[in-house]
């Protein structure tokens, strides 16, 4: 560790990643620890039902639903796929603080806007800075470092650009924020919402329309293949899958206040997932959105080229930094960015004002899982791993999560250049897959096996 870390310390989560809580009944509306529960609650009965926003929150009466902490166990949802538990991230950066008080965890109502969340989050801030001020091991210079995974740091950069916490602040550290957005949040709000799609996807679909907080997720760079041309999402475009045309207009409207000036970003120290398959760019046809695989830029010949840039699986390399911060990339998914031992040393090196290394050298493997994000139990879960060479140097293994133990393993084929594996999912719960090489981090995903016979009334609550 390098100088003595005496700066007041947040750690705020992404999307999905605080317990929220119903005041008037103290119940549980996201966060359980039962991993059954997500299983239950996507596919049946109207456990969801609660988290919708409702008109009245949308008209800024909020406090029906409060965020108690961040999430203690994993979490799971369609589409955005799996939440892992920020326990070790914070106990990491507790460690390297000058005194665990001088951390502060900060949950926030994910459903509702950035800049509602970035509000909440400068009262907080403000007060956290003044209390450790006080510490005899902060002293009156101490200053914020943030600490952000996901969306939590949007709402962070809300904070420090738009309501002023810059001149506070010393550092932003972000987690495969998404800077630019995610062509994921277009399929969360819109296209086709018929029997096509899964439960799962189909209940996830009725709720995210009322979300402000995810149409906050909406990409804002040029996105739309058009086919000899490529422009920018905009907020009809959500009206015509669908959505919610005023919610996506106003969630690009925060974007381009928080996106700020290209001079204000030398405080930010931006890490990113890379080498996953990603959703880099879409089509608009008939009033459904088709992810594609690719980032499409005009050359200066003005024809539209197509590259694949991958990313976390989540956030598209590019998206996850603005073009003057250098980003210190390593091979993970969005979900599991947290965990990762690689992220945990890159997040204590900034506290502890340390010289950062580059990034992995050409000798760590691009491992790339690819897989469901839910499949009915007793049927199997195909997955493909990219980026191996030799099958003999992986290990892929399949985990419980309730109980921690590993499924028998299915042996692994070659199929057109990648390692496929079939493994049955034998119960409805949750799964984690743990993909092995060599000495670095191993590249997780989280699964949802769900109750094959759960198809309950269209007439239900999401």
């Amino acid at each position: 560790m390098g100088a003595a870390v005496n700066d007041a310390v947040i750690v705020l989560p992404g999307i999905m990643g605080s317990e929220l809580v119903e005041v008037s009944s103290g119940r549980t509306l996201w966060g359980l620890a039962d991993a059954g529960w997500y299983a239950r609650a996507w596919t049946t009965g109207d456990s969801l039902g609660g988290l919708a926003v409702t008109d009245d929150e949308r008209a800024g009466r909020v406090g029906r639903v409060r965020a108690t902490r961040l999430l203690r166990a994993p979490a799971w949802a369609p589409v955005l796929r799996g939440f892992e538990p920020y326990t070790a991230l914070v106990a990491a950066v507790r460690q390297a603080a000058a005194d665990p008080t001088a951390v502060l965890e900060f949950p926030y109502d994910w459903r509702l806007s950035v800049e509602y969340n970035a509000g909440r989050l400068a009262i907080a801030a403000y007060e956290h800075l003044r209390r450790w001020r006080t510490h005899p091991l902060a002293g009156p210079d101490a200053r914020l470092v943030l600490v952000a995974h996901s969306t939590g740091g949007l709402v962070a950069r809300y904070f420090t650009e738009v309501l002023g916490g810059a001149g506070e602040l010393r550092a932003l550290v972000t987690l495969g924020t998404p800077f630019f957005g995610s062509v994921k949040a277009v399929d969360l709000l819109g296209g086709d919402s018929g029997t096509s799609l899964s439960l799962p996807h189909r209940r996830l679909r009725r709720l995210a329309g009322s979300l402000p907080g995810l149409h906050d997720l909406l990409p804002s760079y040029d996105c739309v293949d058009e086919g000899t041309s490529v422009r920018r999402l905009t907020a009809g475009d959500i009206a015509g899958l669908g959505g919610d045309g005023q919610l996506a207009g106003d969630a690009f409207a925060r974007r381009e206040r928080l996106m700020g000036e290209d001079g204000s970003w030398a405080t930010l120290w931006p890490l990113i997932g890379v080498e996953q398959p990603t959703a880099q760019s879409l089509v608009l046809r008939d009033g459904v959105a088709d992810p594609r695989f690719v980032t499409c830029r005009v050359d200066r010949a003005g024809c539209v080229e197509r590259v694949d840039r991958r990313g976390d699986e989540t956030v598209y390399r590019e998206a996850a930094f603005p073009a003057a911060a250098k980003p210190f990339a390593f091979v993970q998914t969005h979900g599991a960015l947290p965990i990762t031992r690689e992220a945990i040393a890159h997040v204590c090196a900034v506290l502890g004002h340390e010289e950062l290394g580059p990034e992995p050298s050409g000798a760590v493997t691009p491992l790339a899982l690819e897989m469901p994000d839910s499949v009915p139990a007793g049927t199997s879960l195909d997955i493909a791993v990219e980026g191996v060479p030799d099958p003999a140097a992986v290990d892929v293994r399949v985990v419980d999560v309730t109980t921690g133990a590993t499924l028998p393993r299915a042996r692994p084929v070659r199929r057109e250049g990648r390692l496929m594996i079939r493994q049955i999912l034998p119960m409805e719960g949750l799964f984690r897959v743990v993909a092995r090489v060599g000495a670095q981090s191993p590249v997780t995903q989280l699964v949802l096996a769900t109750d094959p016979s759960a198809e309950p009334d269209e007439s239900e609550h999401a």
